[in-house]
């Protein structure tokens, strides 16, 4: 299995409608302005000669676009998002924590992703970001009830590195009700997240419908 890096910065900023608000949040539409009284018409100024003409800018779209993840739909405790360009789509579900321990940690987002890659065939990937640099040539622990599988972490991220492996783990996922993800960072401090796991087999469906 190809082995990749967790979503980009572009895409957790789709991460807003997840019920985890200490985390993402939405931000609401501003209010329309008051509406005002027409201004009385003025008399129209005389025309002036046209002014020279300039090369005409570049199209907006030539810009380099500010990309963003969209929210589709919310399935139990887990959230469907897509991403779209030229290539292909990127299809992902994610959820946030439901418990973090130790409370007091510094910690950045914290989330747990199934992934499709369309355009490079790579389906249902699982990997998990941590919210903390992790400790050197460690594993995430992901347990769900007797079974456990090790995640083999990098940076801030950990990911299951053979296909056989996240099979099993999709299919604990598909069968349990809870999923608690043990890891330590780099500084020592061991970290416990426990994830709700209602919504996610639904959720891996929901992919292969939108990313086929």
């Amino acid at each position: 299995m190809q082995v990749r890096l967790l979503l980009p910065a572009m895409l957790m900023l789709g991460l807003a409608p997840m019920a985890a608000a200490q985390q993402f949040q939405t931000q609401p539409e501003p209010a329309p302005a008051p509406q005002q009284d027409a201004p009385k018409p003025k008399p129209a100024p005389k025309p002036k000669p046209a002014p020279a003409k300039k090369p005409a800018a570049a199209p907006a779209a030539v810009a380099a676009p500010a990309l963003k993840a969209r929210f589709l739909e919310k399935i139990g405790d887990w959230s469907v998002f897509l991403y779209e360009d030229a290539t292909g789509r990127v299809c992902f579900a994610a959820a946030a924590p439901s418990d973090m321990q130790p409370k007091g940690a510094k910690r950045t987002p914290v989330v747990f992703y199934i992934t499709t890659w369309q355009k490079d065939g790579v389906r249902n990937e699982v990997s998990v970001k941590l919210g903390y640099s992790i400790k050197a040539k460690s594993a995430a622990d992901v347990a769900i009830g007797s079974q456990h599988f090790a995640l083999p972490a990098g940076e801030d991220k950990a990911y299951s590195k053979d296909a056989g492996d996240e099979r099993k783990l999709l299919t604990a996922m598909a069968s349990g009700s809870q999923m608690v993800v043990k890891a330590t960072s780099a500084k020592g401090t061991a970290t416990t997240d426990q994830y709700s796991l209602q919504g996610a087999s639904a959720a891996v469906q929901k992919l292969q419908e939108i990313c086929p």
